[in-house]
């Protein structure tokens, strides 16, 4: 495991990347209810729905709402593909 104290993460739609870069954590939406995703999380792959956070930092946070996705978290980096609702 890597000291790396943040999350790589690549957030895109079918036309383009909405966010590429590091983040604190990444929070959203499964049928369960809420989760968060931080640095050094387990292998994960779950279907999202209604939002999804980007925890920049502390004090900065970037919030997309969405219809549906998926989350695939793999080597302290997170791929999140999404729709928009219009």
């Amino acid at each position: 495991m890597s000291n790396t104290p943040f999350l790589t993460v690549v957030m895109r739609n079918k036309d383009r990347i909405l966010y590429s870069g590091n983040a604190d954590a990444v929070s959203s939406y499964n049928d369960k209810g809420p989760f968060d995703v931080l640095a050094e999380h387990e292998n994960f792959i779950a279907l999202i729905k209604d939002k999804v956070i980007i925890h920049v930092t502390q004090k900065e946070e970037i919030e997309t709402k969405i219809e549906n996705g998926i989350i695939r978290v793999c080597d302290n980096k997170a791929y999140v593909y999404v729709n928009f609702k219009l």
